[in-house]
């Protein structure tokens, strides 16, 4: 028996290693790398779309970090070429009401195109938009990367102009250059993300509350409405005031009556009745949500309390029509991103 009859010439079979794996490796080494360091990365192992779960930390000072109970979801595409490219954003009507771009309106925004498999777009579908997914392309050559949020492009983009995106493989993303996680603004709006689980929260406590109270009488009104008011200001939702202009507001309008005891409107409509000598304290008064005749001044506390709870519940309309745009490559996008970080 000669020497070769004891081996056995395998060619080129075994496992074997492509190099799109170790690009895509790579990627998210680079991304954990550009995060700041108080972030904590885990990443999910085995990989059905999403590659990791950043929860976000706050700088007390002195090397001590505390945890915002904020996540948000990462899928990482890394990539040796990246492509950047100058695309046209026609104006268009609000997408939750109807699909309809106006040609002769445009604007021009730098983005950067990557191809990504609808088998991903339509899980993440499938998650609803309660934790954002930000898919973020990490060009391995300048250390850089950029994202966007996947639920609403999803949501915002794709479904609008074309529902049944799904039928093909890939779909090519659009993703503005200015949402780079190296820069200080591109971090900030990660940390936007961050806060969605607690909006969401909020506003489905605020509409609850809204709906109970629209069916309360004006008996014990106020104690009900102190009750609901202990409940939001609970809420870590505040941390959000700086992101989100429509809940700074809001907040304005609680403080306000937590030091006044009465809204702005309120107090104003109380005062040009009594300033014009009118009776604000005799029981003559009927009004909604009074029971029987009350006095202005009961009739004026009830009416403004009830004003309110619908401009906070209107924080979440403002949301679900003009936040979720932000940081998307559309026109609307690009007049009011900058407005809410």
């Amino acid at each position: 028996m000669s020497y070769s009859d004891y081996f056995v010439d395998r060619g080129i079979k075994g496992k074997k290693r492509p190099e799109q794996h170790i690009i895509g490796e790579n990627g998210v080494s680079v991304l954990k790398e550009i995060f700041p360091k108080e972030w904590a990365v885990r990443e999910y192992t085995p990989d059905y779309g999403i590659d990791l779960d950043v929860e976000l930390f706050e700088d007390l000072g002195n090397g001590i970090y505390r945890t915002l109970g904020e996540h948000v979801l990462f899928q990482v595409k890394g990539t040796k070429s990246i492509k950047k490219k100058t695309v046209k954003l026609y104006s268009r009507k609000n997408v939750e009401k109807e699909y309809k771009e106006e040609k002769s309106e445009y604007c021009v925004m730098e983005v950067v195109q990557y191809q990504i498999d609808t088998d991903l777009l339509v899980t993440v579908e499938k998650m609803g938009s309660a934790v954002p997914v930000l898919l973020s392309v990490v060009d391995l050559e300048s250390s850089s990367a950029y994202f966007v949020c996947l639920n609403d492009y999803i949501e915002k983009i794709l479904i609008p102009a074309k529902p049944d995106f799904y039928a093909q493989q890939t779909v090519t993303i659009n993703i503005p250059v200015e949402n780079c996680v190296n820069t200080t603004e591109g971090r900030h709006i990660i940390e936007w993300y961050g806060k969605r689980a607690k909006l969401y929260a909020f506003f489905n406590k605020v509409n609850y509350q809204l709906h109970e109270l629209n069916y309360s009488s004006d008996i014990n009104y106020k104690e009900l409405t102190d009750h609901f008011l202990r409940i939001l200001c609970r809420l870590d939702v505040w941390t959000a005031v700086n992101y989100f202009p429509a809940l700074r507001i809001a907040k304005e309008e609680i403080d306000y009556y937590l030091e006044h005891h009465n809204t702005k409107a309120g107090e104003t409509s109380l005062k040009m009745k009594t300033e014009a000598g009118e009776d604000v304290d005799s029981e003559i008064y009927e009004g909604t949500y009074c029971v029987g005749t009350v006095s202005y001044r009961h009739l004026n506390l009830v009416q403004s309390l009830h004003v309110l709870w619908d401009k906070l519940s209107i924080t979440s309309s403002i949301f679900e029509e003009n936040a979720k745009e932000a940081f998307l490559p559309t026109m609307f996008s690009a007049i009011i991103s900058y407005e809410n970080t």
